[in-house]
């Protein structure tokens, strides 16, 4: 996974909500689309975080 492009991703999605100007039906397909890659983002930073510990660990 491409941390850096799957976050530029998010924030486009982002961009355009924020802008109000569209349909309800495309709005629904980006916060879906939005809601998937905050959740892969998300586990992608909790398992950097438990790859750091376990190095600190050692």
């Amino acid at each position: 996974m491409d941390f850096e492009k799957e976050m530029n991703k998010l924030r486009e999605i982002a961009e355009k909500m924020s802008r109000g100007e569209l349909s309800l039906e495309q709005s629904m397909k980006l916060y879906t689309e939005a809601v998937e890659l905050t959740k892969k983002l998300g586990d992608y930073i909790e398992n950097a975080k438990l790859t750091v510990e376990q190095l600190e660990a050692k």
